[in-house]
């Protein structure tokens, strides 16, 4: 199905990419913590937590929102990179998982928790997946 051209990931690669991805995931829960510290500090209520003004409700939960969105999205890129983690031990990193061909080496430097090659990615996303 896909041809890529490249070879595979090497031993050397993969414990390149584990450090790789140990540090994303190390970044992302600094990241997460921070939101959600950035988020307490700056609601607008008073100690008994009532909003000082009514004003400051909408940006309350306007602010609540976009950290829930940032939370979920960063939890699925946890995900992810949680198992590309557990296939460069197993030794199946770098491997697509629709048609079992290497992924570019250049795509996994770029984002090393890829499942899928490029040509595979782009199918899914047509078919809507």
């Amino acid at each position: 199905m896909c041809s890529s051209g490249e070879v595979g990931v090497t031993k050397k690669d993969r414990e390149r990419y584990l450090k790789l991805l140990l540090k994303e995931k190390e970044r992302i829960y600094r990241t997460v913590g921070s939101l959600k510290k950035d988020a307490l500090k700056s609601s607008k209520k008073d100690a008994g937590g009532v909003p000082t003004h009514i004003a400051d409700l909408g940006t309350d939960v306007f602010e609540r929102d976009l950290e829930i969105d940032l939370s979920n999205s960063e939890g699925k890129i946890l995900a992810l990179i949680d198992e590309a983690i557990g296939k460069v031990r197993n030794g199946s990193f770098g491997r697509c998982e629709v048609c079992g061909t290497q992924i570019p080496v250049s795509r996994l430097r770029v984002l090393p928790y890829a499942k899928y090659c490029i040509r595979c990615q782009r199918e899914k996303e047509q078919s809507g997946e």
